[in-house]
């Protein structure tokens, strides 16, 4: 069952399936106009909203990265990637709540950023959002040949490349709206595989063995994985990296445009409020908890050391194999999969939204009706895809989730303009530039600078998301001009919006 043969055939059975969604979208709106491709109509209700949601925010890394959290942090490993992971959620609410009051014709969070700070800073903002959806993108495609190499013994440089492919030609000729019905039909199968397979894995291996195995992890030296705060929930390694966990999410959701389109997408701001809560806190919260508690405490009961994972990021993927047989790891490997498309597939979504109104209609083609934009956006988000699976293929052997840690200090430091721009009008855009050059290189430096590489990771991420708000909070009483924001009710996009 785990031979290439069965791994090219669940890639194939995918790529059917989601050319179907795509054909079936394509048909019921023939019509489609720029705002039904990037925010599906602004008529979504709030089920779909929070499927949606939940789905978009399991990564491959929430199952694969928790689990290694689990594997280095011990007993409060998945706890801190779990609560690190959702903070960023209750700020991202009231931003697109705000946002949607304050601006209700907006598509892009770029748009507020022009109209608020002026072009350049919108352009300093669209670069990294457009760097953000690359990283994501690219870490799907990752996550995803991981599981394949490790189950099917598939060649990763080939199923990172398809699976990019595979993505970004469905959002390419689907859009938002085909994002969200792939969401909800996956938000179902995934829910399924782990409420069945994880009750399984819990007793096959039984929790006295998995305590008993980070005992010893706690006590032997001689264990492959021995860490002293194994079963320390109040471990300093485990909770710094929660803090960092904070971080490393913030940039991913209030820079993440997929996420302002999904928010744009609701039918209304009730509806949206409540979709994302209940996405994020009730149905994602205790996934990455866990999966880091599982995967990390049979890890350590059966005393398996880094050489025979390969790479920590192989914990689940080898766990699902070794107890749960062909079955259980082909069922994995689907799981990872459908969380890998929906979330490349959501980033993109939000990526067509930038590049189609905050570049190609601004800069490239003034004049482009929207039948030109729509062609732009579909055929931008396919070459994209092809460059996010030639990026992959380099980083075969890396972990997730040092990625995933490094990227909290490339993506923290512009949240504060954009979080404290939202509600005071005191803040200016020369203020706003400063804070982000100075958080970026100051997280960087830390992290190049600092010897110990148990403390500089940390060290940067704290300064490059706090730094910036310390900045910009100490400026504001200096500033004596003052935005209006009441002018942002009469924003006119240059496209018909579905209001």
């Amino acid at each position: 069952m785990n031979s290439p043969i069965m791994g090219y055939s669940v890639i194939i059975l995918f790529a059917v399936m989601m050319t179907a969604i795509t054909l079936f979208i394509n048909k019921k709106d023939g019509n489609q106009n720029v705002d039904d491709l990037l925010t599906a109509g602004r008529r979504v209700p709030f089920g779909l909203v929070a499927a949606s949601v939940c789905v978009a925010w399991i990564w491959t890394g929430t199952i694969m990265a928790s689990a290694e959290a689990g594997v280095w942090f011990g007993i409060n490993g998945g706890f801190n990637y779990a609560w690190g992971a959702v903070v960023p959620f209750m700020i991202f609410i009231p931003i697109a709540l705000r946002l949607r009051k304050i601006m209700p014709k907006t598509t892009t969070f770029i748009e507020f950023i022009r109209e608020r700070f002026g072009t350049k800073l919108a352009i300093v903002y669209l670069l990294f959002g457009i760097a953000l959806v690359l990283y994501v993108c690219v870490m799907q495609a990752v996550g995803i040949a991981y599981a394949f190499e490790y189950t099917f013994h598939l060649n990763f440089k080939v199923v990172a490349f398809l699976s990019a492919v595979l993505f970004s030609s469905f959002i390419a000729m689907s859009g938002l709206k085909g994002s969200i019905y792939n969401s909800v039909f996956q938000f179902f199968i995934i829910m399924i595989v782990i409420f069945v397979t994880i009750p399984l894995i819990i007793k096959s291996v039984g929790l006295e063995n998995m305590y008993e195995g980070m005992l010893r992890a706690a006590t032997d030296t001689s264990h492959p994985q021995h860490n002293p705060d194994a079963l320390n929930f109040f471990g300093s390694a485990g909770w710094m990296y929660g803090l960092s966990a904070v971080v490393i999410a913030m940039g991913q959701v209030v820079l993440s445009q997929g996420y302002y389109s999904t928010a744009a997408a609701a039918s209304s701001s009730k509806g949206l409020f409540w979709a994302y809560l209940i996405g994020t806190i009730i149905a994602w919260l205790p996934i990455p908890m866990i999966f880091g508690n599982v995967i990390g405490g049979s890890v350590y009961h059966l005393g398996v050391s880094s050489e025979e994972l390969g790479v920590s990021t192989g914990a689940a993927p080898y766990i699902f194999d070794y107890f749960l047989g062909s079955g259980g790891a082909i069922i994995f490997v689907v799981m990872i999969f459908m969380a890998g498309l929906t979330t490349g597939g959501n980033g993109l979504a939000g990526l067509q939204a930038m590049l189609t109104i905050d570049f190609y209609k601004r800069y490239v083609n003034k004049q482009a009706t929207e039948k030109q934009q729509l062609t732009f956006g579909r055929g931008i988000i396919f070459a994209l895809g092809i460059t996010i699976g030639i990026c992959s293929l380099f980083l075969d052997g890396v972990s997730l989730l040092t990625i995933d840690i490094f990227s909290g200090i490339l993506f923290a430091a512009p949240t504060a303009s954009l979080i404290i721009g939202l509600w005071s009008g005191r803040l200016n855009p020369k203020v706003s530039l400063l804070s982000i050059v100075v958080g970026l290189a100051s997280g960087l430096a830390a992290y190049f600078m600092i010897a110990n590489d148990d403390l500089n990771w940390f060290v940067g991420n704290m300064l490059s998301l706090f730094l910036p708000f310390l900045i910009i909070l100490i400026s504001l009483p200096f500033t004596n001009k003052k935005y209006d924001f009441n002018k942002l009710k009469n924003y006119q996009p240059e496209h018909k919006i579905n209001l």
